[in-house]
């Protein structure tokens, strides 16, 4: 799974929005796992869903980092996050299904949940030092993805096949970096000191090699 590199800029909540700072998140390559399920209802078309399940990505860097308490540092590896992607895909097969040679290319919608995300430990220890603690979090999003790829069968009469394919999906989330008093504040106040939010575009490839089975019931 290879994400986009992107440069986010954030907007500080607690000011009216007005332009904070910003960011770069380069997120590095991971792998995963990936499994899907397809179904032909007639030649030279198939109806697949798929989910793809990478590895934790470390990304970010910034300059000048949350500057009021920072200024001049630059941080790297600010935050890590597992992103798994779920697609629903309608595929064309442009040859005969007897050749044992299948490219195809294909197309559909896709959903992205961002899971166990959080600032890695260095920065966690840098706001802890002036009485700081940080949340960062991420949502999920709906988009397109589309897809090419062969299939190359073990034989004409056998149900094993292997598959090569390049996978796109369409990524855009929201991410929030939120800061917060050391001490818990009394039930009636406001507990976050600082929040800041931005719109990240993930938008990865994944370029999958498997080994599938097939058979008609």
């Amino acid at each position: 799974m290879s994400p986009r590199q992107d440069q986010v800029s954030f907007v500080d909540e607690t000011f009216q929005y007005f332009d904070a700072f910003r960011t770069t998140v380069d997120p590095d390559a991971e792998w995963g796992w990936y499994i899907n399920a397809e179904w032909k209802p007639i030649e030279h078309w198939g109806i697949e869903l798929s989910y793809t399940d990478g590895d934790k990505h470390a990304s970010g860097s910034a300059d000048g980092y949350f500057s009021l308490f920072f200024d001049g540092v630059e941080f790297g590896d600010v935050a890590s996050f597992d992103a798994d992607i779920s697609t629903a895909s309608l595929k064309f097969y442009p040859l005969d299904e007897s050749c044992m040679v299948q490219p195809y290319i294909g197309g559909g919608i896709s959903y992205t949940d961002f899971s166990e995300d959080g600032f890695r430990r260095s920065l966690r220890d840098e706001l802890a030092e002036v009485g700081l603690q940080g949340n960062f979090d991420m949502g999920y999003s709906w988009g397109y993805t589309w897809q090419a790829g062969i299939d190359f069968n073990f034989g004409r009469d056998s149900s094993w096949l292997v598959n090569v394919a390049a996978v796109y999906a369409r990524s855009v989330t929201d991410m929030r970096l939120q800061l917060l008093d050391d001490v818990p504040p009394p039930a009636d106040v406001e507990p976050f000191f600082e929040s800041y939010s931005g719109d990240y575009i993930y938008d990865p490839w994944m370029f999958n090699l498997s080994v599938g089975y097939k058979f008609s019931f």
